[in-house]
């Protein structure tokens, strides 16, 4: 199996321009004025009622330049509404068609000089950089199984993505954005963005009553994004994130109320 390959699920979407870090800090649910010039942060797009429509790395690629890897089902309808807000602000948003999200799952050298590299943490980087310095694509089945790899150790790691099946459907603290790691996707001290005051009062009045967990769920189970299921113990969950088990059955990472709550 290869260990690089360029995503097939993801897009770059960019901000560039001298407003782009004002703006992208009244949007987004973390604080991207703390993000350095070759740094990156995992961040969220809420809608007004702090429900979440994106979850994404975004990479700090210059003073007034920054890049989001965004997955292809939400990337057209983030940039469409971020644009809606742009107003007089002066930046460019764009789904890039000059940058390619490259998936790693050993230290991403093959790629020389990216505009960014993102170290996700356990065993998973992306690089952000023309199509010409990605690796070559391998075949349709080894795609498959980076793939499954891949999505795996996102889940292990407690590493939701939010895709075009789930939006809306969680306030940040369901899917454990406020600590997903390296560093947590949300701040609660960097002020105002669309949906705030719905994330700021479940984080301080403990207002959620559902949260994420990593389950593994029996072979006939349609884990799907987005599904319905029934855990094991009868609790019902939604699911965020499913991947197949190279042992068999499906480990997805899901939304539901604590066991003792039920």
């Amino acid at each position: 199996m290869s260990m690089h390959l360029p995503s097939p699920d993801h897009t770059i979407v960019t901000f560039a321009g001298s407003d782009a870090l004002t703006f992208l800090q009244s949007q987004l649910t973390n604080d991207v004025a703390a993000i350095a010039v070759d740094g990156w942060q995992w961040q969220g797009y809420c809608s007004a009622k702090g429900r979440l429509q994106a979850t994404f790395a975004l990479a700090r690629t210059g003073d007034d330049a920054f890049a989001a890897v965004v997955h292809n089902s939400v990337a057209a309808t983030l940039t469409k509404r971020l644009t809606m807000f742009r107003l007089r602000s002066k930046l460019a948003i764009a789904l890039s068609t000059s940058l390619v999200a490259t998936l790693h799952l050993t230290r991403p050298e093959i790629v020389p000089k990216p505009l960014a590299s993102i170290d996700l943490g356990h065993g998973r980087w992306i690089t952000i950089a023309p199509p010409e310095a990605a690796p070559d694509e391998a075949s349709t089945d080894a795609d498959h199984t980076f793939m499954r790899r891949w999505n795996l150790l996102g889940i292990e790691a407690l590493q939701p993505e939010v895709t075009a099946a789930t939006a809306e459907m969680f306030v940040p603290q369901m899917v454990n954005w406020d600590h997903v790691q390296p560093g947590g996707g949300v701040s609660f001290s960097k002020g105002c963005y669309p949906g705030q005051e719905v994330v700021a009062r479940a984080h301080y009045r403990g207002a959620v009553k559902r949260q994420l967990e990593r389950q593994i769920l029996a072979d006939d189970t349609n884990a799907a994004n987005g599904r319905e299921v029934t855990l094991e113990d009868g609790r019902i969950a939604d699911v965020c994130n499913a991947a197949l088990r190279e042992q068999g059955g499906t480990i997805a990472l899901v939304v539901a109320a604590p066991a003792a709550a039920q």
